[in-house]
């Protein structure tokens, strides 16, 4: 029997040419695997132009720039949802007598909201609230009542209550410092702080973070009033003016400070800022001054009985 003769090199490109067959077509199954994996992943990206370079894909600006507008959009929709939902619990805890916890939310949604005419509606029914929880004989969860004993000076029940005298005289509605045995006092509790709004020129009281009054203000000229954290140092009553061009008592003609003084405490960089009254009524609103924070005379005075050693200041922008 005659069988041809193959020569081994012949046999050789045979199977390569096999091999050869057999991975082209295992790539293009594999390929079209991976196109079809694509083809889902982008079918929402229909008539988009989609740039594959290097096996990294790459979505135009503009595809970004909307989907993120969308992002927005629905962001933006749910925040004002939340706010309508959160009003309507508001004057829902209102009509059900409910003010402290109507007050709270109302504050929470003031100190966020950024658009200036809704903020001065929730502010007016804010200070109606604070009138009859904070300013008067009323009982909340933001104060208690302590009975004078005998031996008690109003001072020394400030001093044990760690809080401004005239402050409980605010409360009480007190022209005089003077208490009688078994009198009802009403003291707030918890924490006071300020916080200055650079943007709208204001400054609010907040009692345990929650709004309970507000001032407003002036401050630095050439952004010179900076976003910090601070805490005051000392109140001075009648204020002597200490200033470049030399030193000004109370009532000179030059002497800017105003009736009241509440300074700071100093911080790297940042030293001599504070808030005070002002000679000049007319810049409360305005960029004026060199740093510190103004009100007018009568605000500051109120606002000084608010304030002690350690009490916090934050001003923001």
């Amino acid at each position: 029997m005659y069988f041809p003769r193959v020569s081994f090199d012949k046999m050789s490109s045979t199977k390569n040419f096999v091999s050869i067959l057999f991975l082209v077509n295992t790539l293009c199954f594999v390929g079209l695997d991976i196109l079809n994996v694509t083809v889902d992943v982008f079918a929402d990206n229909k008539g988009k132009d989609f740039i594959y370079e290097n096996d990294i894909i790459e979505i135009p600006d503009d595809a970004v720039s909307e989907h993120q507008e969308k992002v927005l959009k629905k962001e933006s929709a749910t925040d004002k949802k939340e706010s309508l939902n959160s009003l309507e619990l508001a004057f829902g805890y209102i009509e059900k007598g409910n003010k402290y916890e109507a007050r709270n939310i109302l504050s929470d949604l003031y100190l966020t909201e950024t658009d200036h005419a809704k903020k001065i509606k929730i502010k007016e029914q804010l200070d109606i609230l604070n009138k009859e929880i904070v300013f008067s004989q009323a009982s909340s969860p933001d104060a208690f009542f302590y009975t004078v004993k005998p031996g008690d000076s109003l001072i020394k029940i400030a001093d044990n209550f760690n809080t401004p005298h005239k402050l409980i005289m605010q409360i009480n509605h007190k022209s005089r410092s003077l208490i009688r045995v078994g009198e009802r006092l009403k003291i707030l509790k918890g924490e006071i702080s300020l916080l200055v709004d650079k943007s709208d020129f204001t400054l609010t009281v907040l009692l345990n973070g929650h709004y309970i009054k507000q001032f407003p203000v002036g401050i630095g000229k050439d952004n010179k009033t900076p976003e910090e954290v601070f805490f005051v140092k000392d109140k001075l009553e009648d204020p002597v003016w200490y200033s470049p061009e030399g030193v000004f008592p109370f009532g000179h003609p030059k002497n800017v400070l105003g009736t009241r003084w509440i300074g700071f405490e100093e911080k790297e960089g940042l030293y001599g800022y504070g808030i005070h009254g002002t000679a000049e009524p007319e810049s409360i609103g305005k960029a004026e001054s060199n740093g510190c924070i103004r009100l007018r005379n009568e605000d500051v005075e109120e606002l000084f009985d608010f304030v002690e050693t350690k009490t916090k200041v934050v001003i923001q922008k």
